[in-house]
């Protein structure tokens, strides 16, 4: 047992180093590293109406985080389904965001 550790702690640092071992969570990471070169806010957010396009079908189509993307769990889920997509389809997972379109 590790001194000065509690058991919560070595629980967080046993979920981060499994996210990083997992290569859904890793490309989801990347690609939301890859927004950040290119927009200061989510790109599936309307700055004029405050919508999210992903939810844009639903009932409640407002952004809950105002269109910043980092942490945002909707942002996360669209591209883990998008990820599964690609994969169940056997094409490339795409390196940037913006590569994200042509696929």
């Amino acid at each position: 047992m590790k001194y000065g550790y509690s058991d919560e702690e070595d629980l967080n640092e046993y979920e981060l180093k499994r996210e990083i071992r997992d290569p859904k969570q890793r490309w989801i990471v990347r690609i939301i590293r890859s927004m950040k070169d290119y927009y200061k806010k989510c790109p599936y957010y309307d700055t004029r109406s405050g919508d999210c396009f992903i939810l844009f079908n639903t009932e409640n189509n407002k952004c809950p985080r105002e269109g910043r993307y980092e942490g945002c769990p909707i942002l996360e889920a669209f591209l883990a389904n998008r990820y599964e997509e690609l994969k169940k389809k056997g094409r490339p997972i795409p390196y940037d965001f913006r590569d994200l379109a042509l696929y």
